[in-house]
């Protein structure tokens, strides 16, 4: 990689801030990983280098996943001080979650980079559904539950 071109320079910046702060709101309003908006935005920037384009979304999971390292830890250690952590269902749901970082991480490796940026927008698209749908849900059984009362 030779480098950036340095016009995109203040583009690229807003473009980090932006997503790590609106990364950040989405977690925290709605429970979904940074990595939803992260990863778009780092592939928009590694984009505008003169970056392997076939290595531009393995980057941009792997840079949004090594931040979440740090972020996790933290929150982690603060719901665990307030016993907010289910430490039987994270016993249970150790051994196949690692399972499946082992095989994510493999896959990631060998799949080339178009079948990534499918399988994460099918992904996105699908939460998106399940979260607007589950709203949906909710909401009529919140009504119902009213006007039964």
């Amino acid at each position: 990689m030779n480098g950036l071109d340095l016009a995109m320079l203040p583009t690229l910046l807003l473009v980090a801030v932006a997503s790590g702060v609106m990364g950040g709101v989405l977690a925290g309003l709605l429970g979904v990983g940074g990595g939803i908006v992260i990863v778009p935005a780092l592939y928009f920037a590694f984009s505008h280098t003169d970056m392997d384009p076939a290595l531009t979304i393995q980057l941009s999971v792997g840079t949004s996943l090594a931040t979440i390292i740090f972020t996790s830890m933290s929150s982690s250690w603060g719901h665990f001080k307030q016993g907010a952590i289910d430490l039987t269902l994270l016993k249970r749901w150790s051994l196949p979650i690692l399972i499946g970082v082992v095989v994510g991480a493999m896959l990631g490796g060998v799949v080339s980079g178009w079948i990534l940026i499918v399988i994460f927008a099918t992904v996105a698209a699908l939460v998106s559904l399940s979260m607007m749908f589950t709203s949906a849900m909710d909401a009529r059984r919140g009504r119902e539950h009213s006007n039964t009362v």
